[in-house]
Parts: C-alpha cells; sequence; structure tokens
C-alpha cells in the first residue's frame, strides 16, 4: 500500500483529504484527474467558484 502524509487534500474534492483515487498517483501534485481539471478552462473556473462557495460557507 503506497505511503503518504496525512495531511494531503484534494483539490478536486474540497475538504478531503487526497485518498490516491487515480491509479499511479502518489498524491495532489502528480494526479491524472488534477491535471485534466486544472488544464481545462472551464472545469478549472468551476473549481473555483466551488471554492469560493465553500470558503463563504465557512466563513459565515
Amino acid at each position: 500500500m503506497p505511503e503518504r502524509p496525512s495531511n494531503l487534500r484534494c483539490p478536486i474534492r474540497i475538504g478531503e483529504p487526497c485518498t490516491l483515487c487515480f491509479p499511479g498517483a502518489r498524491g495532489p501534485q502528480d494526479c491524472g484527474l488534477v491535471y485534466l481539471v486544472q488544464s481545462d478552462p472551464e472545469l478549472r473556473e468551476e473549481l473555483a467558484a466551488r471554492r469560493r462557495e465553500s470558503h463563504r460557507a465557512r466563513v459565515r
């Protein structure tokens, strides 16, 4: 089983830990899903909007 630091957070599933869901990934830094989302302008903007909403909900 691959080792990973327990404090890694998934940049796609906001607020959740990195579960190494993409085969071969050792964390968010080499995750194919993160790469795909970050390389697509529409998906990247959608993720940014979700992060803003999540932040607003925590601040309230």
